[in-house]
């Protein structure tokens, strides 16, 4: 059935098996293509196997039948800034801010969006108040050091690069197979 085909390539994402997930995640979409979901997993298959326009007509198909789809908002946003789409990047993540308020992915690439458009400030600010609420979010830190450099605030350049290279130390250190100093 869809549902089981569905089940089956979610199991094999989570799994790192992109290349079967799509096998039976397309299956999926063929024997019922109003399933919930089918095509924004079907899609983020597609993205993991390097098929990116496919991908996106897969969001934009779950669109179609689900205007709310947080993933599908999400991914399609990724995929408009990838392509300098910007006004429509923005949309796509703004959908996606309203379906899951105060999502510090979707808000991290609405201040990467700013960043991008040489609206500086408004990402500095964005940045800010996201790493005060979520303070081990590596990338953040990192686009906010980019940001204080733009700004020609070394010291606070500096201090947020000081902060990545704890956070990804002590990432590393919990790994499995670290080994204590």
């Amino acid at each position: 059935s869809a549902e089981a085909r569905l089940l089956l390539g979610t199991t094999k994402m989570n799994a790192q098996d992109f290349s079967e997930a799509l096998i039976d995640l397309k299956k999926a979409a063929e024997l019922n293509p109003q399933l919930p979901d089918v095509f924004s997993y079907y899609g983020l298959a597609l993205l993991a196997t390097g098929d990116v326009a496919a991908a996106a007509g897969a969001f934009r198909k779950e669109l179609e039948s689900d205007p709310n789809d947080f993933v599908s908002n999400l991914q399609l946003g990724v995929l408009f800034k990838q392509d300098q789409r910007y006004d429509e990047a923005s949309s796509s993540f703004e959908r996606a801010l309203r379906i899951r308020p105060g999502d510090p992915g979707v808000r991290y690439q609405l201040a990467t969006l700013d960043l991008t458009i040489g609206n500086i400030e408004q990402a500095r600010s964005k940045l800010e108040r996201l790493i005060k609420e979520t303070p081990n979010f590596v990338e953040a830190h990192v686009s906010l050091a980019t940001v204080y450099y733009r700004l020609k605030r070394k010291a606070d350049g500096d201090r947020e690069r000081a902060i990545v290279l704890k956070l990804n130390a002590e990432s590393q250190a919990s790994q499995p197979g670290a080994k204590e100093r």
